[in-house]
Formats: C-alpha cells, structure tokens, sequence
C-alpha cells in the first residue's frame, strides 16, 4: 500500500488540474452547436457486455479490451466506443422506418493500446452521430457542423482529410490481398507496393493504380485526374461522390484546407462510405475522426444509415496549448 498510495496507473490520463478549464470551455462551445442542430445528449453505458463488441467487430480480441467477470459469470467490458451503443440504443428506441435519430454524448472510451504506442487506455471524447439521413444530405449536415466547431478548437492550420472507405474496399476486391494492402497503405510505403505489385498477376490498370496509391493524396485535383483514367464503376462512384460532397461544403477559410487521402484505411470495419480525419501539426494523431457506417445498424435489425464522428479532447486541448504557446494572441481568455 505504501508504495502504491500516491501512484496513478500509467494507463490513466492522470489528473488534468491546468488545462481543466480550456477543456469546459472548448467542451461548452461545441455542446451549444449541437444544440443549435437538435443533438440530442446521451450518457451511455460505462460497461458493455463484451459479446456486443464481437459481434460488431470480427477481429476484437481481449487483448483490446477492459474485461471483468460480474456475479452472474458473464464477461462484461469497459466501453470501447460510442457508436455502436448509440447504434442499439437508436434502434430500441425507434420502431418506425423514417425516423431520424440525432445523438450527442461526452465521456471517455477505453482502448488497451498497441505495443510500442504508449501506454494511456483512456480516452475523453465529444461527438455525435445522425442516423437515418442517407447519402449527401446526411454528409453535409455532419461536415458543416464539423466546421462551425473548428473555431472553438483554438487551433490554425488545420488539414480536413476525406477518403473512402467505398473506393478501399474495391481496390481490396479487386485484389483479394486486404491485409496486406492494410499494412502497406498505413505506411504509404512505395516500395512495399512496388513488391506486392511484382509477385502478383493484376491487370496492367490495376498495377496502375496500386504504384499510385500511396501517394495519391492533396487537393481536389487528384480526383480530377484519377478520374480521368479510370473504368470501373465502383471506384468512380467512391471518387464523384467526394467530389460532389467537396463542391458543397467547400471551406473557405485560410485556417482550414480540405485535402484527399485516397490511401486511407478505414479504422473502424462497419465504415461503408466517406471517412475523414482532422489533423493538427501539434500532435501527432487526428484531433477528430469520422465517417458513414451505413451497415452497422443491421446488426440489430434495421437497415438504416447512419454517419457520425468524435473529438478525441485530450489531444484537443493539447494542441491548443501548444497553439497557444505559439501565438498568444490567439489564445481565449
């Protein structure tokens, strides 16, 4: 005990005592902004049953989770994400096919991390998810609010990045190496590709394509120009529909640049369509991460859209910080 008493374990963020206050405040700007779009708020669940998970996730495993025993003998885990809670949550609470569900929570998640990428577990985010809102009308709604939240962030130079989980998952069909593509595009590692190209007999397109995706990522030119040379349905939709998405909620603003990263691997595997990042040059990983998952809800029997994102705070209020150090003068009292 005496050793113990004053330790915090290394998996927790710790006690936040200076940057409490920057965290209510960006916390209470964005929540009025949901509020303005009829964002309900939810607290949900801090335990989930693990079963949940699993059945969502095919490749979840114990090593990735917070997991107890309770009296009954069932295995019950720590929350691990907010969608797919809200996602049960939605369809148990909405019997009708038009129903729209627009949802808001704030809370932690807890996440084992990966070896050799540090050790915190928990994590606080904001977010929120619109279900029932099927296509480019329910991307724009999300995006926009997206961007009215950016100027409580306190931070410049933001990069919005858009993929498509679509325009993956038909590479990897066209494939049939999904893994291997996964490992190669999280590192945009070219000469991986160029040796995964070689000992495989693609069509001289396809081999096109691969030796470009790496690298096929910036502005909205390089939808032009893919385009342009490419035949195959599925992957012309997946690009003319973030071209479309680009032309209606264009940014502009000299604070933030919306880029394409065609090589993006979807984090989540329910993510059917769009998926976007935010990213701040003070930390490393994105401050924000999104996309559509129009398939998840069928796991608990309604077949409806849905698209959603989250703030991981923490890392905002990081970056903020260090904005702030930089610029004082665009620091909030």
């Amino acid at each position: 005990m005496e050793n113990y008493k004053f330790l915090i374990p290394e998996e927790s963020n710790g006690v936040i005592v200076k940057n409490i206050s920057d965290l209510r405040r960006i916390e209470e700007d964005i929540r009025k902004v949901f509020v303005k779009y009829n964002y309900q708020e939810t607290l949900m669940p801090t335990f989930e049953f693990m079963d949940l998970y699993r059945n969502i996730y095919s490749n979840i495993d114990y090593g990735q989770t917070y997991n107890f025993i309770n009296d009954k003998g069932e295995n019950i885990a720590l929350r691990w994400d907010f969608t797919v809670p809200l996602a049960r949550f939605y369809v148990s609470q909405n019997k009708e096919k038009d129903d729209i569900g627009r949802y808001s929570y704030f809370g932690s998640i807890f996440r084992k991390p990966e070896k050799l990428m540090g050790k915190m577990s928990e994590y606080y985010q904001a977010g929120i998810e619109l279900i029932n809102v099927p296509g480019i009308k329910g991307e724009k709604e999300i995006l926009d609010i997206l961007i009215e939240t950016l100027p409580y962030l306190n931070l410049k130079r933001l990069k919005i990045e858009m993929g498509s989980s679509l325009f993956f998952e038909r590479v990897f069909e066209l494939t049939g190496k999904k893994e291997e593509l996964i490992a190669i595009l999280a590192k945009k590692n070219i000469s991986e590709m160029r040796k995964f190209i070689e000992k495989n007999a693609f069509d001289e397109k396809l081999n096109n394509l691969l030796l470009k995706l790496p690298r096929l990522c910036g502005k909205v030119s390089i939808l032009d120009n893919l385009i342009n040379t490419l035949d195959d349905d599925k992957l012309l939709q997946a690009l003319n529909e973030l071209k479309k998405l680009y032309e209606i909620i264009r940014v502009n603003n000299n604070d933030y640049e919306i880029i394409f990263d065609l090589s993006m691997v979807p984090k989540m595997q329910y993510y059917t369509g769009l998926i976007f990042k935010v990213y701040s040059e003070y930390v490393p990983d994105p401050i924000i991460t999104g996309g559509r998952y129009d398939k998840l809800l069928e796991k608990f029997g309604k077949d409806v859209p849905a698209i959603g994102f989250a703030y991981y705070m923490d890392s905002v209020v990081k970056a903020s910080k260090r904005e702030c150090e930089r610029n004082v003068e665009n620091c909030n009292n």
